[in-house]
């Protein structure tokens, strides 16, 4: 399924505070103690707790479906992009150069964008299901209104 159910966006929404501060911590923690291992994982993570944060009323403000189409327009090509870099990063190398040595560095950086991607993922699916909803909701209360 690639929606998101009521009770999945209300989780994310209702632990965004531990989410944006876990993003951070893991987003600190590569300058604090000289790793190259989280960054890219921690700032996809505390983007994903800014989103519910803006999304915290999803339910009844009337334009975050807006909000969330502007989001999903601009989010969209970006995550295919990364996705496309990402898959090319892991196949094209051994296809174009044989016998190539993949170093410790390459394989955290490859580890650490694969999980940013599927943080990526997770708010794409939030985005687009908070578009969908809010607007079925506020087209509901249209209706209502004119009764």
């Amino acid at each position: 399924m690639l929606l998101l159910n009521e009770s999945q966006i209300d989780f994310l929404v209702r632990h965004r505070r531990v989410i944006m501060i876990t993003g951070l911590v893991i987003m600190v923690l590569p300058f604090a103690l000289g790793l190259r291992f989280g960054l890219l994982s921690g700032f996809m993570l505390f983007s994903l707790g800014v989103y519910c944060l803006c999304f915290r009323n999803w339910r009844s403000e009337p334009g975050v479906w807006m909000l969330a189409c502007l989001l999903t327009v601009t989010l969209g090509p970006c995550w295919v992009f990364f996705e496309y870099l990402q898959w090319q990063a892991i196949f094209a190398p051994a296809a174009n150069k044989p016998g190539r040595v993949v170093t410790w560095n390459q394989i955290r950086l490859s580890v650490d964008a694969g999980f940013a991607l599927l943080i990526f993922a997770k708010t794409m699916r939030l985005v687009v299901t908070v578009a969908i909803e809010n607007w079925k909701r506020t087209q509901t209360r249209r209706q209502h209104s004119r009764i």
